[in-house]
């Protein structure tokens, strides 16, 4: 079920944010990522209370940890894909150790192309007629599935999924062209954040891949997300008085604060998921599914007393 509310936000004013597309080739580690791979390793070395050794046991927790923060619905990487990286499974110890951060890299590159190709076949999708007559099902968390054995079998995936997505929209009363055009903005908007992800985010994904391999309350945070941070958090507690993460490729209301504007209106509870943010009162209302949460936040984040609109699935 989906619903529409809105809420008195009390917080700055939207701070706009801009990016543009890296280009594949730039997608390399730098001199100075290696250097703090290094004193990174030194400090939890030295510093952390619980000691992770890293042998070929932890490269492997390191392995799943990466491509599960890629891809964590498995729903872009093919078992195939996951065969070829296995060459990497037991050497990110070493790798880590000698500040080789070139396995990090090769596997993003390659998750960044298998974005833009599911992109693709899903506008392509969006061309067609589905038949939901059939008894089908979609699988909306996969994050225990297999991965898929091949591009055809990614194909299935996402012909379902797309076929949800179109039946989402319709059930809410959607016409055929507005679905067309919300879903593609959709999915071209998972491209177009993907492509903007530069060397710091690349670097930062890795080595968080490693501290989490530690306990899940350990991170690095590269010095642009450590510069926001603050701000971030208080924009999540005091913007709708709750505290999102990502899920997948939704935003989900992990808790809502006592006394703000998401508990008070009495429609958000956790685990819904939003789906889409509008500003003003009359404002459009922005699909943001598969936007990355920094940004979500940003859309939420409104001069104080200006009304915003939450679209959830709840």
């Amino acid at each position: 079920l989906t619903a529409v509310f809105a809420l008195f936000l009390s917080c700055a004013a939207t701070v706009q944010a801009t990016a543009t597309v890296v280009p594949l080739e730039e997608l390399q580690p730098t001199r100075e990522q290696r250097q703090a791979t290094l004193i990174i390793i030194r400090v939890i070395d030295k510093h952390h209370y619980k000691h992770l050794q890293l042998n070929d046991d932890a490269s492997n927790l390191i392995f799943d940890r990466y491509l599960e923060a890629l891809d964590p619905n498995r729903s872009y990487f093919t078992a195939r894909d996951i065969d070829r990286f296995s060459v990497y499974r037991d050497q990110l110890d070493n790798a880590l150790l000698q500040a080789h951060l070139t396995p990090a890299f090769d596997i993003f590159r390659v998750y960044r192309q298998r974005v833009d190709e599911r992109i693709a076949y899903a506008l392509d999708l969006l061309e067609r007629q589905f038949d939901f007559s059939l008894d089908e099902d979609y699988q909306f968390d996969r994050a225990d599935a297999a991965w898929p054995v091949d591009r055809i079998a990614l194909d299935e995936l996402w012909r379902k999924r797309v076929k949800n997505d179109v039946l989402t929209l319709r059930l809410n009363g959607k016409t055929e062209t507005e679905i067309k055009k919300s879903l593609s903005q959709r999915y071209q908007g998972v491209k177009r954040r993907t492509q903007q992800l530069d060397s710091n985010d690349v670097f930062q994904t890795f080595i968080n891949a490693y501290t989490l391999s530690l306990e899940p309350h350990t991170s690095y945070m590269s010095p642009r997300v450590s510069e926001n941070f603050d701000i971030s958090m208080r924009l999540s507690l005091e913007g709708i008085g709750a505290v999102l993460r990502n899920e997948n490729e939704y935003t989900e209301v992990l808790s809502t604060v006592p006394g703000g504007p998401a508990a008070l209106s009495g429609k958000v509870q956790t685990g819904d998921r939003i789906i889409g943010v509008g500003q003003g009162s009359d404002g459009e209302i922005q699909d943001v599914v598969g936007w990355r949460l920094h940004v979500v936040v940003v859309q939420i984040r409104v001069p104080k007393g200006t009304v915003v609109r939450v679209r959830l699935l709840t």
